[in-house]
């Protein structure tokens, strides 16, 4: 499923290639929301799941390749799980979102999916995204 960016992963970006910051390698995370967020959302204004037993994971991603169109492009190199729940929250998943904080509110909001298909986990249940299934690209 394809990803954009954030204006905060947009910027980061644009600094790691102008030089006008240094950009060193960070953990990132995916969190699961029941809402789609926007361009300039925060940690603070994710809504995010909250079933009992859920929490942000980390995430690792491929160097850049082209894809199919000639677009430099990145996935996730492994199988990204969550859960199981041990009690169901209420709230579908609708999104994804690649965040810089593996807890709270302090961090940025990087980048953003909308699943290919929501979920409503009930209790016991998890919810995977496997590999390469997360991508995000520049043109």
């Amino acid at each position: 499923m394809p990803g954009q960016f954030s204006d905060a992963g947009s910027n980061k970006a644009l600094d790691a290639v102008t030089g006008r910051a240094t950009v060193s390698s960070a953990t990132t995370y995916l969190a699961l929301l029941t809402a789609a967020p926007g361009d300039t959302t925060t940690l603070s204004g994710l809504a995010e799941y909250g079933a009992t037993g859920y929490s942000r994971q980390a995430v690792t991603w491929a160097s850049p390749t082209l894809n199919g169109s000639n677009v430099p492009e990145t996935s996730n190199t492994g199988t990204v799980s969550f859960g199981p729940f041990t009690a169901s929250a209420t709230g579908t998943i609708t999104h994804a979102a690649l965040v810089t904080a593996a807890s709270g509110t302090t961090g940025s909001v990087l980048a953003w999916w909308e699943l290919d298909a929501s979920r409503t986990p009930s209790t016991n249940d998890s919810v995977e995204i496997t590999t390469g299934n997360l991508k995000l690209s520049v043109d």
